[in-house]
């Protein structure tokens, strides 16, 4: 998706300051994102690595859901930088989660 967002010629502009309408749907999605840290520190702690796993499972399945339910490229400008900021910072915390199990995550799907 977000190669399609480039050939497009669209930039994420990450300056979101304007107030936006959040979903609460989309919030849900958020603090899912802000848990990591603790999910990776809670995984050491204990020693399983399964805690990581089933959090990469549980935040692509809420972004697929998040994909599914709204509008990302075709958005007005502030809330589609919004969604695309959500979707880089989701691909990268799946791939950082991939890469603690030791996982190679493709490039493109």
């Amino acid at each position: 998706m977000l190669r399609k967002i480039e050939e497009a010629g669209i930039s994420i502009n990450p300056d979101i300051s304007t107030t936006l309408n959040i979903d609460d749907k989309e919030k849900q999605l958020l603090k899912l994102i802000y848990k990591y840290p603790q999910i990776v520190k809670d995984a050491g702690d204990t020693l399983s690595p399964a805690l990581i796993a089933n959090y990469a499972y549980e935040l692509a399945k809420e972004f697929n859901q998040f994909y599914h339910d709204f509008p990302i490229i075709k958005a007005e400008v502030s809330i589609r930088n919004f969604r695309l900021i959500v979707a880089k910072t989701v691909g990268k915390v799946i791939e950082s989660a991939m890469g603690l199990l030791g996982i190679e995550v493709p490039e493109r799907m």
